[in-house]
């Protein structure tokens, strides 16, 4: 297992950068782990990005990551999706290590919206054509995504309740209890439409936005390709729409009151900030898609309602290390609860997106 002393002679072993840049001083490796041993390397040689699995369920998580970078870089060069992504490096099998191209000069999604208190609209539309592009590449992934079991959220089985944090426990109980909610999840499964390659996982770290935006041409990247693979591309959608909930959602003061529309006004981040952006990234996104007519109407529903079940995600990510339910994931629920009650309103009041037969 590599640790940080091991990267600069493991990288001069591939042949990544030369020993004159290490002589010179111009190599430097900075720990970014999180699930994987994670280093970025910037040097004069060229930027890396090092993952190496840890433990028997990451390799295998990294074997696919690793073989769905090699088709998207260098299987997909003619449908534009390949510009997409970080350039692929390396697979090393032996020591399951992944190399990437360190993207420079970009931010995420998430720290544009913080240092802008919204989100470009310029922006909207290069994440919807990076989204088309992926959509519309014909690859074949190792394996069916996993992402799928998200559906079934609602009903953990057994193994989750062995090792759930409490907060967690009394989120499942918090969805049991309203059955209405409970019986629209189940829906949401019947709805479900493997149509295509999706990401399965887009969130607001998993968007790369060049900076400065307005001086540059660069693309939007799309990173970390763990849940990739075949599935429902509204959800990837959703997931979109979610995130820019979220910025809404997370711009309110920690309050002990769960009543949303008590505390509009308190929004650092409000709707009205938000909306454009989400009309732009839909409208270009139905463009890339050719989606027209009843056709985008069904498919801008159908990812509405997958903004919720994303929504539900989150509140379970935010869950994990606690305790105890808190206000932020109170309110992703009732957000979500309120989606999929109207699914349609939701679309117009709170991402600002009329349908065609309005």
């Amino acid at each position: 297992m590599l640790n940080q002393h091991d990267v600069v002679s493991y990288l001069l072993s591939q042949g990544l950068i030369t020993r004159q840049c290490v002589v010179d001083g111009n190599v430097a490796v900075l720990d970014n782990s999180r699930r994987n041993r994670n280093y970025r390397i910037i040097s004069a040689d060229g930027c890396y990005l090092l993952k190496q699995a840890v433990g028997a369920d990451r390799v295998e998580t990294l074997d696919r990551e690793a073989a769905i970078y090699q088709q998207l870089f260098f299987d997909s060069q003619k449908n534009g999706i390949a510009s997409h992504v970080p350039k692929f490096g390396a697979y090393d099998r032996e020591q399951h290590i992944l190399i990437l191209e360190l993207v420079q000069d970009a931010e995420t999604l998430r720290e544009q919206e913080q240092r802008l208190g919204r989100v470009s609209a310029h922006s909207s539309k290069q994440i919807a054509g990076a989204l088309g592009a992926l959509h519309r590449a014909n690859l074949f992934p190792p394996e069916k995504t996993a992402r799928a079991s998200v559906l079934y959220l609602h009903q953990p089985s057994l193994n989750l309740f062995r090792t759930a944090s409490r907060a967690e426990l009394q989120l499942i109980e918090t969805i049991q209890k309203q059955k209405s909610f409970v019986e629209q999840l189940d829906q949401l499964r019947q709805e479900w439409q493997p149509s295509g390659f999706v990401h399965g996982d887009i969130r607001a770290e998993n968007l790369l936005i060049p900076v400065p935006l307005a001086r540059s041409m660069r693309p939007v990247k799309i990173v970390d390709y763990e849940f990739a693979g075949e599935g429902d591309v509204a959800w990837d959608v959703g997931s979109v729409f979610a995130e820019y909930l979220s910025f809404w959602l997370f711009s309110f003061p920690l309050m002990t009151a769960t009543q949303l529309d008590r505390f509009i006004h308190l929004a650092t981040c409000p709707l009205k900030n938000i909306q454009p952006s989400l009309r732009s990234f839909w409208t270009e996104y139905a463009q890339c898609m050719a989606l027209q007519d009843s056709k985008s109407d069904q498919f801008l529903l159908r990812a509405v309602k997958f903004s919720a079940l994303r929504l539900i995600v989150s509140a379970f990510e935010i869950s994990v290390s606690l305790s105890s339910l808190n206000t932020y994931i109170l309110s992703l629920v009732q957000v979500a609860m309120n989606i999929l009650a109207g699914p349609e309103k939701a679309a117009v009041t709170l991402f600002g997106i009329a349908f065609n037969h309005d």
